[in-house]
């Protein structure tokens, strides 16, 4: 077994080790009974309701993206965002973190497109980035706006961190100096050296299209609305569903919080992470531990299903029906 193999099967371990531990610790403190029977007693109408929701998010997705995309020979059509974003939704079953369905979709993507391949993986980065910011931008305003907030330590130190490796990534990805050492450190490196500079100098060409074009930009924040409201609107009637006594504002605030946190590759598919993220963020409401319990496990569900049906979006279905038409 090579170096390569063997870090990714320790990391793998790792991964389902903390998953386990954590499935382990939330079956000590939450009665799973009563969140199984809390969840069995949502009409079935709901579920249908918020996957129809998930797959217009995804489509909403895939058009943000494709407004990201600075690859202006268009070699990727809108069906393709539409589609691998519903594959990514699949692999971030299994994948570590809630976004690891992301390096599926990038691979889906190599396999589509001839030129210009690194500034079509640059757009899924960007894409993701553009997520992430306008996500966290919301759930701050959703902070300020809130007056009586239990515990405002713990969501400082929250937003502290996310703002913090929010400026170390800008100065990272905009800093000419910086990016002039690394080609200089890079160009000793031989042919692995050559390839991170062509990734910088594309980088920057990226940034320099984007710097010429904001208006992408502004219709790819612009899109970002309606993605996040609408899992904000969704979280929120869950909790109403729920009998959980929570403000619009409030399950906005903890909802962007979650899922940032989530996203960060640490469990398979974010699991565990996200429950005791929600646990905690929702017992400073004073909200028992299995009714934020199965709030997030039903938002899990949604994402269970959605990925069952981005399975269906593997197959391309159009040569198939060429062939027997």
């Amino acid at each position: 077994m090579n170096r390569g193999v063997a870090n990714k099967t320790y990391f793998f371990l790792a991964r389902l080790l903390l998953l386990l531990l954590s499935i382990y610790f939330l079956i000590r403190i939450i009665d799973f009974n009563l969140v199984f029977k809390i969840i069995a007693s949502m009409p079935l109408y709901v579920v249908v309701a918020l996957v129809v929701i998930g797959i217009g998010r995804t489509w909403l997705t895939g058009l943000r993206w494709r407004f990201l995309n600075p690859d202006v020979t268009a070699q990727l059509k809108a069906w393709h965002y539409f589609r691998f974003a519903m594959i990514a939704h699949t692999f971030n079953l299994v994948m570590p973190g809630a976004l690891g369905g992301d390096f599926v979709k990038t691979a889906f993507t190599l396999k589509a497109v001839e030129h210009h391949r690194i500034h079509n993986v640059m757009a899924i980065i960007l894409d993701r980035f553009v997520g992430l910011l306008s996500i966290l931008f919301l759930g701050t305003v959703a902070f300020l706006l809130l007056s009586d907030i239990p515990d405002k330590t713990a969501f400082y130190t929250y937003f502290g961190i996310l703002y913090g490796i929010l400026i170390v990534l800008i100065v990272l990805a905009l800093n000419s100096h910086l990016h002039k050492l690394l080609i200089s450190c890079f160009a000793r490196l031989g042919k692995i050296g050559l390839w991170l500079n062509n990734v910088i100098s594309i980088w920057k060409e990226t940034v320099k299209y984007f710097s010429l074009n904001k208006r992408k930009v502004f219709h790819a924040g612009l899109i970002c609305l309606p993605i996040h409201l609408a899992s904000f609107c969704t979280t929120y009637y869950l909790a109403v569903m729920l009998n959980i006594r929570i403000s619009f504002l409030e399950i906005s605030l903890i909802t962007s919080l979650v899922w940032i946190v989530t996203a960060v590759p640490i469990t398979i598919s974010g699991a565990g992470i996200r429950e005791f993220s929600m646990i905690y963020l929702l017992s400073l409401y004073g909200i028992e531990g299995e009714l934020a319990t199965a709030l997030s496990l039903y938002t899990y569900i949604i994402s269970i299903i959605l990925g069952l049906i981005g399975l269906l979006f593997m197959v391309e279905w159009g040569k198939y029906i060429s062939k027997f038409s």
